[in-house]
């Protein structure tokens, strides 16, 4: 591994100077899952590694209200750092109370020792399309809080990702968190993921599947394309019905969304078909919810 400086910038401002550095390589740190196997393999090659994860509100997890970043009342957001570790939103009580799909999502990323150390901004802003993070903050309709040297912007989720390893962060700027609206009362959701082992390995595809109260669905998808999608199609078929026939047309509708490739996980084919499966898996687990939550009531 090549030597780099190491700093902790104990304010924005700071940070940004270093990381707008003209005549350096500078990569920010947070969970380091990413910089430092890509450093060691000679992938990456910072000369200025800048540590973020201190900086005021990246360790945060609460509940607010900020508009119009997201359109909420106050105290019907969700905000998440984009330094909390992975297995503290799968472990939040907070987070499982109306945002469980975001807790499912982060419990299934790799293996206990991985979620120990990697954080939600990380695995937004390496912009892999497997994040296990994504789709399940796609159907939330989350938006990406983000500061740097010129200011102070948000993004819709779906805006964030741009291509493969590819986000709209300009030079200097730092993804902070994640803001997410309050799902109406008797919501429900269900994460799905397949991969070839139960545990610490990529998904080969993934599908998040939301419920709302009415009728009306979101689906999302992850593996299958250059970044994690929604899956309008499939979204249309659930909310005429939820029948058999309606839940095969809507996993049939998850494949027609999917342009995947191969790789040394599947074939492009393999995940395509799998989406078919986890989908329909997916809508028939929401439902069972959806009947204990009528069964509550």
């Amino acid at each position: 591994m090549q030597p780099f400086d190491y700093y902790r910038p104990k304010d924005f401002g700071e940070a940004f100077k270093l990381l707008t550095l003209s005549d350096k390589v500078v990569y920010p740190l947070a969970g380091a899952t990413d910089l430092i196997p890509h450093t060691r393999e000679s992938v990456w090659k910072p000369d200025i590694v800048v540590d973020i994860k201190g900086l005021p509100g990246l360790r945060d997890i609460k509940v607010e209200g900020l508009e119009p970043c997201c359109g909420c009342a106050p105290g019907e957001c969700l905000y998440v750092g984009a330094a909390m570790r992975m297995n503290e939103i799968a472990y939040s009580e907070l987070v499982k109370l109306h945002w469980d799909i975001l807790a499912q999502g982060a419990a299934s990323m790799g293996n206990e020792q991985v979620r120990n150390r990697a954080t939600l901004g990380g695995n937004l802003c390496t912009a892999s399309p497997v994040a296990d993070s994504a789709p399940a903050l796609f159907v939330l309709e989350a938006s990406v809080l983000i500061k740097g040297p010129n200011g102070d912007r948000s993004l819709p989720i779906g805006q964030f990702f741009t291509g493969p390893k590819e986000n709209a962060l300009k030079r200097g700027e730092i993804v902070v968190g994640v803001l997410i609206p309050k799902p109406p009362a008797g919501t429900v959701g269900v994460y799905e993921k397949l991969s070839r082992r139960k545990a610490g390995d990529l998904a080969v595809a993934s599908v998040a599947v939301l419920a709302l109260p009415g009728g009306k669905w979101r689906v999302a998808l992850g593996a299958v394309a250059p970044t994690p999608i929604r899956a309008p199609q499939a979204e249309a078929v659930l909310n005429t019905g939820v029948d058999d026939t309606h839940i095969d047309e809507a996993a049939a509708a998850a494949y027609g969304c999917c342009c995947p490739i191969d790789d040394v996980r599947a074939s492009a084919g393999y995940r395509q078909a799998m989406v078919v499966n986890i989908t329909r898996r997916a809508i028939r687990k929401a439902l069972e919810k959806l009947e204990i939550v009528d069964d509550i009531r």
